[in-house]
């Protein structure tokens, strides 16, 4: 909206060069000619006026007719602008070349803000000049009604809570280029409420406020309003269902526009599905006498498997009229082929796809290194094109739109690549991402910048250690931080920049700390020969040697960007002044610079121990056991649950491709787990409230998670399923006429109560909680179990959110342990 014309002179001085097409039309003079000049289209060519000058220098006149001479681009909807062939459906648009003449026609009023849109993805752009070259008209419309994505103003968020009206209306013009319909506000009851440090307003205020503008725009404006979300309301009395509803009709009279009224079932929010529901019912007349247009709809997440019963027995024999569809969103108990199946038909699903975490979350990162998870977090810069498309097309056909989960811009080319997919499905993403780069970084970089953000997604594939993407990746985005023309207020060439050089420094960080502590290793074997105490001090002194970067330039360069993404986009890169993040995990990657990539917490706190004991032969054998924890012995098996390339016996029920949330089948789970020498030294408890978003999780896990244990990198790493899936482990090869154990070590933040069944019929243990502190236990298995030389093993959940399993050994018993 602002810069072009500096954005101009620094494309000259950046050398780009760009050669006019033969047959190209010259805009480099041509009229916006908006018809009619009101409303949605004035909108759609302001827009388009204003983002052809950000990108070209060149400003376009806009007149309500159009000249005698020179280029027109004639704007509006198919009953004014004739001669062009524009689909039959809502939002629907056709661009032609007719002579002079190019013709933006919609469908209806949103249909010429997308052909407006597109026209400035088309263009081709050089200081001053401006040129457009389209071999073929282009008459298109989207597959799916809703396109919207959630952009909160709250205290959550790591960028949007530090927004001026002015920064919105940008980013929702950058939705708009390709295809959003709809903007979801996160809306709270109370008026007063200012609920983060660098919000300049209240969170009313600035709904207010975007609510108009995101209508003015002729798109939806979508509103997120939990129940019982705040601990003084309880709509399950008749008194404080009252009291509910008219609270609620004073909120919904601020908002001059409401288009659609999601409520969440849960998280956030703890209504009881038999009360929320009547609530619902009693809140439709209140929206519809304020805003008649306006519909509700409601996810089911968190609900018990009887509130999931009753819900979908309310659809089916009351089947409400008031209510316009069903959101299926993070932590619903079941899969979407059940949602689908026990949805009445009358009722679309809305999708509430999380596109921006990559842990703890409904669609976790695939084979990735825990390095990576306990570092970058889970709110990184997260680009993720080919995973994105996969989910997207995986649901495709049991879903009706989406309206997805956003916390902050971090996830910007996924926004990107949903609004690609949801207004044409087998969209090509090698062409979406190209023209991502020309959009944002300018023509001569299209293709750098879909290179780009192909390899940020190899760089999270597989083993660390092995992985030569890397380097590769920081490499092309160095060099497209210093070609891109507006690099200061480029926030988009910043935040990856900032992202290629934060992966960079976890592998350096990786290689040198796993070096360190093989050489501390090495000091505690001579213990017997030098000493507990010697040994001690110099295994002490070689897992010290993180305390100073491995890589310290680039760890310099990295915290250099904090500044500068601070002041362009509002980025909350840590907890700390001036950028006041909510907490650790919401995108403040720099409070994890320090964290450990290695044993060095645990190995620290065990020497402590060993330490303290005064028998040296006890201390000996506590050495020994850190030195032998992952040997099984002769004939046995280890797995590290979760860890690259280190656990090879689980049974995985589906694969990823056919189940990303792992509703039906195994994932990989990390903990929150802070363990910097400052984050120690305080003492910080590793209590993750905000993560226990079920109703029985509040309840079970209250007053869990006191004190401190420091966690090896094998326990920060579980095994997982959800919602009673069983965990399965199979084994062969097994000695036929041997006697096994089985050790395990229950570690994990839903910190479940599970039972353990061998072969479907030898009961191990009944109803079992996770060890507090956490240690592994042992069990000695009937040998009939294992006489065929084959074994299963299997977890089945009891109590808690779902199973977890940080290690197994099968251990072939020696003779003297019988």
């Amino acid at each position: 909206m602002q810069n072009g014309i500096i954005r101009c002179f620094l494309l000259v001085l950046a050398g780009f060069s760009i050669t006019t097409p033969l047959g190209a039309l010259d805009l480099s003079e041509a009229t916006i000619v908006p018809a009619p000049a009101t409303g949605v289209v004035m909108r759609a060519a302001t827009m388009l006026q204003e983002e052809l000058a950000e990108r070209s220098g060149v400003t376009l006149l806009i007149a309500e007719q159009a000249p005698a001479k020179g280029v027109v681009i004639r704007l509006g909807t198919r009953d004014v602008i004739t001669g062009i062939k524009v689909p039959n459906k809502p939002e629907g648009y056709g661009i032609a070349v007719s002579g002079r003449v190019v013709k933006l026609a919609g469908y209806d009023e949103r249909g010429a803000l997308y052909a407006a849109g597109r026209l400035i993805r088309l263009a081709e752009y050089a200081p001053g000049t401006l040129t457009l070259d389209l071999k073929n008209p282009i008459a298109t419309a989207p597959d799916v009604p809703v396109r919207a994505h959630q952009l909160g103003f709250r205290d959550t968020a790591n960028t949007y809570d530090a927004w001026t009206i002015y920064m919105y209306e940008q980013y929702i013009r950058d939705l708009i280029f390709f295809g959003c319909n709809g903007i979801e506000l996160i809306t709270n009851l109370d008026p007063a409420l200012k609920d983060g440090p660098v919000m300049t307003q209240t969170v009313r205020a600035m709904n207010v406020k975007l609510s108009a503008l995101i209508h003015s725009y002729g798109i939806d404006v979508w509103l997120w309003s939990p129940v019982m979300a705040d601990g003084d309301e309880d709509v399950t009395t008749p008194e404080g269902l009252a009291k509910g509803l008219e609270k609620r009709r004073g909120f919904l009279a601020d908002y001059p526009a409401i288009d659609h009224l999601f409520v969440p079932g849960g998280d956030d929010g703890s209504t009881p599905a038999e009360h929320l529901m009547p609530f619902l019912e009693g809140l439709a007349p209140i929206l519809e006498e304020l805003h008649p247009n306006a519909k509700i709809w409601v996810s089911n997440q968190t609900f018990t498997l009887e509130e999931n019963d009753y819900f979908f027995d309310y659809l089916a024999t009351k089947k409400p009229d008031w209510l316009a569809g069903v959101v299926y969103g993070p932590w619903i108990k079941m899969g979407w082929e059940e949602m689908r199946e026990r949805t009445p038909a009358r009722y679309p699903i809305r999708r509430y796809p999380d596109i921006n975490h990559t842990l703890r979350c409904q669609y976790p990162i695939p084979d990735w290194d825990p390095a990576f998870a306990n570092t970058v977090g889970r709110e990184p810069m997260m680009p993720m094109p080919k995973m994105q498309r996969h989910i997207y097309l995986r649901y495709r056909d049991v879903s009706d739109g989406f309206g997805t989960y956003s916390d902050g811009i971090h996830d910007d080319l996924n926004k990107h690549v949903w609004n690609v997919l949801g207004w044409e499905s087998n969209a090509d993403m090698d062409t979406a991402l190209r023209e991502y780069g020309k959009v944002w970084f300018g023509v001569g970089l299209a293709k750098d910048v879909a290179r780009g953000m192909r390899l940020f997604e190899a760089n999270w594939r597989g083993s660390i250690l092995k992985n030569t993407s890397i380097p590769k990746t920081l490499a092309l985005w160095e060099d497209i931080a210093a070609r891109v023309p507006d690099y200061d207020t480029n926030w988009r060439a910043q935040m990856y920049l900032f992202r290629a050089r934060f992966d960079a420094n976890v592998q350096a960080e990786v290689q040198a700390q796993r070096r360190y502590e093989e050489q501390a290793r090495a000091a505690l074997a001579k213990a017997s020969t030098d000493g507990v105490k010697k040994a001690v001090e110099k295994a002490r002194a070689a897992l010290a040697q993180a305390d100073t970067p491995a890589a310290p330039e680039l760890r310099t360069r990295i915290e250099a960007l904090g500044p500068v993404l601070l002041e362009s986009i509002g980025y909350q890169l840590s907890v700390e002044a001036p950028y006041l993040a909510r907490n650790t995990e919401r995108g403040a990657m720099l409070d994890w610079l320090d964290q450990p990539v290695n044993d060095r917490p645990w190995l620290e706190q065990r020497l402590e121990a060993i330490l303290a004991l005064d028998d040296e032969v006890l201390q000996l054998l506590r050495i020994d056991e850190i030195l032998n924890w992952t040997d099984p012995g002769p004939g046995g098996f280890y797995d590290n649950l979760g860890a690259i390339d280190e656990y090879s016996h689980v049974v995985s029920q589906r694969s990823w491709e056919e189940d990303p949330s792992s509703c039906h089948t195994t994932r990989v789970a990390f903990p929150k787990y802070k363990a910097d020498q400052k984050t120690i030294g305080a003492q910080e408890n590793q209590a993750e409230a905000e993560n226990m978003v079920f109703k029985e999780e509040v309840a079970r896990l209250s007053g869990a998670h006191t004190g401190r244990q420091e966690l090896r990198m094998s326990w920060q790493t579980q095994i997982a399923t959800l919602y009673g899936t069983p965990l399965k482990m199979h084994y062969e090869g097994l000695d036929p006429k041997a006697q096994y154990r089985l050790k395990v070590t229950y570690a994990g933040r839903f910190r479940p109560s599970m039972t353990l069944t061998l072969n479907d019929e030898f009961g191990i243990h009944g109803p079992v909680a996770q060890p507090d502190p956490i240690w592994p236990v042992s069990y000695y298995l009937p040998r009939e179990a294992t006489k065929s030389g084959t074994l299963d093993v299997e977890w089945n959940l009891v109590n808690g959110r779902g199973c977890m399993v940080a290690e197994v050994w099968l251990i072939k018993v020696d003779r003297r342990e019988n």
